[in-house]
């Protein structure tokens, strides 16, 4: 089975979405499913390091093709990775595989796949990574009403499967309309490769960790964290706690952020990482003694398993898909995220977590979010497509 992914970027600038690709195709390809990734060279603002373009590479044990992605100097027109050879490329070679699987909507990349495979009766399946929430429709709204009604709406009616991470993903395009049949299946998390640190920080007088790891996004209220903390130091001047702050982002946007902090009086309890990758955010997810993500919208919160993967309790506003399944585990604390509420689950989070609740987050992670098992769903998925697209 020829099955090819196609997603605009790989950058790990770029977040959950374009990391989990890589691990959904190095362990499909453990179970026979001959997968391959077709990509642009962004890399954020500038252009992927390690992507060559126009030919076949391995990169972190999966084969991609990446084409260069148009840089002009609006910002704008950059998200959007136009990229006129990539499909070039796939008009040339589309009826090679027997599947697309589709990773993001709104994007030259993705858009071109779709009404390519649909004019060539080449079956896609679509994960829509959160852009059909209300949230993300509300951002950028007359552009997108524009593409859904030009094209869009067409590429999502069509497509053979519509992958959905979690429920309340599916639950939120539900108001769509859209007749395309429906798969709920978690993204997977690969756990550390290395062996667990002692933990320094559990004395009696040492400070609680708090750690903020995702991009540094207004979607992401990181905002609302500083001001949470802010009111939690005016309430509780003598608690010994401190926040590492690990992503990137715009630098105009991150300098506001250090900015609003060193305004807050928090900028000696605040450590800024910058961003991090490999055994170093293992190593902060592991030194950490809760994981917290205020965010807006998230349709999974891949950043929010890998702290459970590591054994770090968590704490999300509701807004993050996975908030429901960690409440039910014990796996953490859900909290609103305007900073009134959000500073009231700081104060409880001043008592660490216990040894079960760190626990309850490993047990989640590995029964839950296993790519061996979810790989095998997804590979089950596929031959059911095929299966079905035959039969018409």
């Amino acid at each position: 089975m020829r099955v090819l992914h196609v997603i605009p970027s790989i950058s790990p600038l770029r977040g959950g979405p374009s990391r989990s690709v890589i691990d959904m195709v190095a362990t499909l390809r453990l179970q026979d499913v001959d997968a391959a990734i077709l990509t642009t060279n962004d890399h954020g603002p500038g252009l992927h390091p390690d992507l060559v373009t126009g030919r076949w590479q391995w990169h972190q044990g999966v084969p991609v093709l990446a084409f260069p992605r148009w840089s002009p100097p609006v910002a704008a027109l950059r998200e959007f990775a136009f990229s006129p050879a990539l499909s070039l490329w796939l008009a040339r070679n589309l009826k090679r595989y027997e599947l697309l699987h589709i990773h993001a909507l709104f994007s030259y990349p993705c858009t071109s796949a779709m009404a390519q495979a649909r004019w060539a009766g080449v079956p896609y399946i679509l994960r829509s990574i959160g852009q059909l929430s209300p949230w993300s429709l509300a951002q950028s709204p007359g552009r997108k009403r524009l593409m859904l009604r030009l094209i869009e709406r067409r590429n999502l009616q069509r497509a053979a499967l519509l992958h959905f991470t979690t429920k309340a993903e599916r639950d939120e395009a539900a108001c769509l309309g859209l007749v395309p049949p429906s798969l709920v299946l978690p993204l997977g998390v690969r756990g550390p490769d290395l062996p667990a640190q002692p933990a320094d920080h559990l004395g009696p007088t040492a400070p609680v960790h708090f750690l903020f790891l995702s991009r540094l996004h207004p979607k992401k209220q990181l905002e609302n964290l500083l001001d949470a903390l802010a009111l939690l130091q005016r309430r509780r001047p003598q608690a010994s706690w401190d926040l590492a702050i690990a992503g990137d982002g715009e630098p105009r946007y991150v300098a506001a952020l250090q900015e609003r902090a060193r305004g807050l009086g928090l900028g000696e309890r605040c450590c800024w990482l910058g961003f991090v990758a490999g055994e170093a955010k293992w190593r902060a997810l592991e030194a950490a003694d809760w994981y917290v993500l205020p965010s807006a919208a998230e349709n999974f919160g891949i950043a929010a398993v890998e702290a459970l993967a590591a054994g770090t309790p968590v704490i999300l506003s509701p807004e993050v898909a996975v908030a429901a399944d960690v409440a039910r585990a014990g796996a953490g604390l859900v909290s609103a995220s305007d900073p009134e509420a959000l500073a009231l689950t700081l104060a409880t989070a001043l008592e660490r977590p216990s040894l079960s609740r760190r626990a309850a987050a490993l047990n989640l992670a590995e029964k839950a979010f296993s790519w061996s098992t979810i790989a095998l769903q997804l590979r089950d998925a596929y031959r059911q497509v095929l299966t079905s697209s035959a039969g018409r």
